[in-house]
């Protein structure tokens, strides 16, 4: 067999979660329920790509996007006025204020940790990623347009370190995941509530 065939024989969990992860996000900027569920399964398969990699930031990221995507989930449902269905609104910026000192000081914290007590690859950058997607999945699970400026940022961070680790389906698909931040701002935008929801 060629090195491709072989290639894609060894990592297709890999390739499985990656396009799995495109079409969760690709629902995600169109509002569909259904982005919650085919993340699921995404986070699922990731979280064992990344612990054979050493990447344990993002084993633990993908353990608390379990617990996100089920309150997404829920909250998209059922978040609204009276339990109906959520809208996209905006955070109000001393609120988001808050979240960065805390994410970065988090993220900090963690890195340390990582750097200290496991022989994680990229201890700071892995910690900075998994601290702001557990943030972005929570703004994106209140429904909150910043959840997109949030993802531009930790895909890009993410692309990078998979390029470094080797991971090539997910450097692609973190790429792609920037691209489809983008535009997923501007679609929500459309639709974008006039009132202003707090954390």
């Amino acid at each position: 067999m060629g090195i491709i065939t072989n290639w894609i024989i060894e990592n297709y969990i890999e390739i499985i979660a990656s396009v799995l992860g495109l079409w969760g996000v690709w629902l995600t900027t169109k509002q569909k329920i259904w982005c919650w569920p085919i993340g699921l399964l995404n986070v699922i398969l990731s979280l064992y790509v990344f612990l054979v990699s050493k990447l344990y930031a993002d084993v633990i990221l993908q353990m608390f996007y379990i617990v996100l995507t089920i309150y997404g989930w829920y909250n998209w449902l059922h978040g609204g006025e009276n339990k109906s269905e959520l809208n996209v609104s905006r955070i109000k910026r001393t609120d988001m204020l808050i979240l960065f000192i805390v994410g970065m000081i988090t993220a900090f914290i963690t890195g340390y940790l990582f750097k200290t007590y496991t022989d994680a690859a990229l201890p700071y950058w892995d910690g900075t990623v998994a601290v702001w997607g557990i943030i972005g999945t929570f703004v994106q699970a209140k429904k909150f347009i910043e959840n997109w400026i949030i993802w531009i940022i930790s895909d890009l961070l993410c692309t990078g370190i998979y390029v470094y680790k080797g991971l090539y389906a997910f450097t692609g698909l973190y790429f792609c995941f920037a691209v489809l931040a983008v535009y997923g701002y501007y679609s929500w935008k459309k639709d974008l509530s006039k009132t202003v929801v707090t954390v």
